[in-house]
């Protein structure tokens, strides 16, 4: 699943596109879309407001937002902290990403193609001494990994 699918990621096409006339929840609808990963963004060093315009979140903030015009593209073979990185670069925006159930933040050396495809859990599991998933789940004596996550 590794490499193959790590070469995929670098010949996808442009995966994710945000600009600064957006709302923030649109663009963490769109990223969950594209990676079924949880984007947070904040404004400054609180969660910002789904409803405002990125271009608005400059207002009443210690963090200075540029949300300049330029739209940016992301591919799922940008590393996590280069893509908050960018993020932060190109509108001053701090963003965090984290798994689809917004458990926990995803470990920065990971692409966002491994995170989409739960790499990073996998190989949690592996150190744990699971199988996989399904080996953590009937071990937990769950179905889904949303009912682990409802039960804990």
């Amino acid at each position: 699943m590794g490499l193959f699918s790590n070469i995929l990621d670098n010949f996808k096409a442009k995966d994710f596109h945000m600009n600064s006339r957006m709302k923030v929840a649109s663009v963490q609808r769109l990223f969950k879309d594209n990676y079924r990963l949880t984007l947070r963004i904040y404004k400054g060093k609180q969660f910002a407001d789904p409803k405002m315009i990125i271009n608005q979140l400059d207002k009443r903030t210690s963090d200075k937002i540029t949300a300049n015009e330029k739209d940016i593209s992301i591919k799922s073979s940008m590393n996590i902290g280069d893509f908050e990185k960018e993020i932060k670069e190109v509108y001053g925006l701090t963003v965090k990403v984290a798994d689809e159930f917004d458990r926990y933040l995803i470990i920065k050396k990971y692409t966002l193609g491994q995170a989409s495809r739960r790499e990073p859990l996998i190989d949690w599991l592996k150190e744990k001494k699971y199988k996989g998933i399904d080996d953590f789940l009937e071990k937990h004596n769950c179905k889904t990994l949303k009912q682990y996550y409802d039960k804990h």
